[in-house]
Formats: structure tokens, C-alpha cells, sequence
């Protein structure tokens, strides 16, 4: 019985020394693409292998996209490596695709207050800023 050959994936990089690991699109990519390149393998082979389209397969590894969880997965699977190896902020991308960054709604029946929702990686210093702001205008409403 052969044994396949366990792959491994470089860690993901911090941001903001906050301990979050987060690739953008184009790092996604070019760790993508590297291990295609490991297991010998063009797009057409990756594609083939996680039944992915082709051109799905470019666009990640150009760094143009990001795949749809169903997709990373299957790439994970055809690459033998976790999903979450592979990218590890995949939730944190569908969140941030679904829930804007701002928003702001007007609120019914009130023509000068309005609702804010922000998500947005800030540091504790920005948040406390925003959070003073917020109570500041609440206390004097």
C-alpha cells in the first residue's frame, strides 16, 4: 500500500499584530498556485482533479477571486490540504462579502438620526474613539 505524500502550507501572515491571519486575494493566489506548482501540477490538472472550470481555476490563482466555499474546498481536497490551510480567513471573507464594511440607514420616523453598523478590523485605541463618540452623542440625546 503506497502512502501519499502529506502537503503543507506556509503559515499565513499576521495583520495588525492583532493575531488574525489574513491573505488578500492576491496572496490567496500566489499560495494557491505554489501548490499546484508542489504537486507538478497546471490549472488544467487542478482543475480536472477538484472539478472546478478551468477559468474558476485562473482566476484564483491570478489573484482576481476569491473561491466560493464550496469551491475552496474542493480545491482543498484535490491539493490534500484543510481548507482552513489554505485560507485561513474564509470566513472572515463570506462575512465581509454578505455585511458591508459601513452602513449607514436612515431611521424611521427620525430625520436627523440615523443607524451605523460598521465591520471593520480597528484597533482597541480606534474602537474606544468611536465608542466615546457614540456615547457622547447619546448622553446629550
Amino acid at each position: 500500500m503506497s502512502r501519499q505524500p502529506r502537503h503543507t502550507l506556509q503559515p499565513a501572515p499576521l495583520i495588525d499584530g492583532l493575531g488574525s491571519r489574513a491573505l488578500t486575494k492576491e496572496e490567496f493566489g500566489r499560495r494557491l498556485h505554489a501548490a499546484m506548482l508542489d504537486r507538478g501540477w497546471n490549472q488544467s490538472e487542478l482543475a480536472r482533479r477538484a472539478g472546478l472550470g478551468r477559468d474558476s481555476v485562473s482566476t484564483y490563482v491570478r489573484g482576481q477571486v476569491l473561491p466560493e466555499p464550496k469551491s475552496l474546498k474542493a480545491l482543498a481536497e484535490a491539493l490534500g490540504v484543510n481548507p482552513h490551510d489554505l485560507f485561513p480567513n474564509a470566513a472572515m471573507a463570506a462575512m465581509e462579502a454578505e455585511t458591508p464594511a459601513l452602513e449607514i440607514r436612515q431611521a424611521h420616523g427620525h430625520t436627523d438620526r440615523v443607524f451605523l453598523r460598521i465591520n471593520q478590523l480597528v484597533t482597541l485605541d480606534q474602537a474606544a474613539r468611536i465608542f466615546a463618540i457614540i456615547r457622547e452623542t447619546t448622553d446629550h440625546a
